[in-house]
């Protein structure tokens, strides 16, 4: 009995051997080739994601929409006030609070969604204010609060016909509208899809890392990642980064008009997990349990036909 058992796994294994050396080069080929798809793919999507972000920040985050109105221009503080509460009033949910700055940085005039009852503030030593005053041209800066939502602090200059600005429009526009866009672009992602500010802090993430703790930091393989994507100067990268506790898939996109990243990235460990419920893991399963079907295949064949028929041909006739 255990001879027969012996012979049947000596068959099997004498196939199966170089049939898993062959497969194992075949998976490995597979594992490359879908991590190329997998990358383009996120590519496919990051691109998107920025463009789409672009669109929502020009439409629904733009200050110079008002400020470019020659009404707007050429009224005066009532007015001005009137048409930014009609902005507020309009969209509640991105804009939290507008308000009118004079060039030394004292506000002038206020506008909020909500109660407002802060004290008249000071713009003059914050650092978007001075860096929009300095460069001329519009800045913003996320905001993070613990219990807030992230919020984008914009500052946009109003020039009349070139002349030196003699006052700035300052706007506190929540980002709560635009993460719910993100994390629903990246409903389906197999990793972690999300939006990054400029210094590298997570605005909004499919895995909602960013509303557990907000603020968060990007892992530092995205940082490198990006900071290679600038070094070559593209708008979109995307590759498998390797650290010591192993390699990710990230695919980057830079927003458009902006300093600020789309990203997906997804652990290369996790697409082990679906290696053998891919058609090339199928494939070699199949072939290992063929094998293993013809080794008791041959042990049946080599009884029937080499021991048995074998005895019947040395048998002598009986004599009469």
């Amino acid at each position: 009995m255990q001879g027969k058992y012996k012979f049947m796994v000596t068959v099997a294994g004498l196939f199966l051997l170089p049939f898993l050396i062959l497969s194992w080069h075949f998976i490995s080929g597979s594992d490359a080739l879908r991590k190329k798809d997998m990358l383009r793919y996120f590519e496919m999507r990051t691109i998107a994601g920025a463009r789409i972000v672009a669109n929502e920040l020009n439409a629904n985050y733009n200050l110079s929409r008002m400020t470019g109105d020659r009404k707007f221009l050429d009224s005066g503080a009532a007015f001005r006030k009137t048409t930014m509460a009609l902005r507020v009033k309009e969209t509640p949910f991105i804009y939290s609070e507008l308000a009118l700055v004079s060039a030394s940085g004292r506000e002038v005039c206020r506008v909020s969604a909500g109660k407002d009852g802060k004290a008249v503030a000071d713009y003059a030593k914050t650092p978007v204010f001075t860096e929009a005053k300095k460069a001329a041209a519009s800045v913003g800066a996320v905001e993070y609060g613990d219990y807030t939502p992230p919020a984008l602090i914009l500052v946009q200059p109003v020039t009349n016909s070139g002349v030196k600005p003699e006052f700035y429009l300052a706007g506190r526009l929540s980002l709560a509208y635009l993460g719910e866009i993100v994390r629903l672009m990246g409903k389906n992602s197999m990793g972690n899809f999300g939006l990054l500010d400029g210094g590298g802090q997570i605005i909004a993430d499919s895995m909602n890392k960013s509303t557990i703790k907000p603020g968060i930091p990007a892992p530092p393989e995205l940082v490198s990642l990006i900071a290679a994507a600038q070094e070559r100067e593209v708008q979109n990268l995307a590759r498998e980064v390797f650290l010591r506790k192993g390699s990710s898939l990230i695919s980057v996109s830079n927003v458009p008009g902006s300093s600020w990243w789309v990203y997906e990235i997804m652990n290369s460990a996790d697409m082990a997990v679906y290696r053998f419920t891919s058609q090339a893991g199928q494939v070699v399963f199949s072939g290992a349990m063929i094998i293993v079907v013809f080794g008791v295949l041959t042990y049946v064949l080599a009884m029937r036909w080499l021991v048995r028929g074998h005895a019947g041909g040395d048998a002598k006739p009986e004599g009469k």
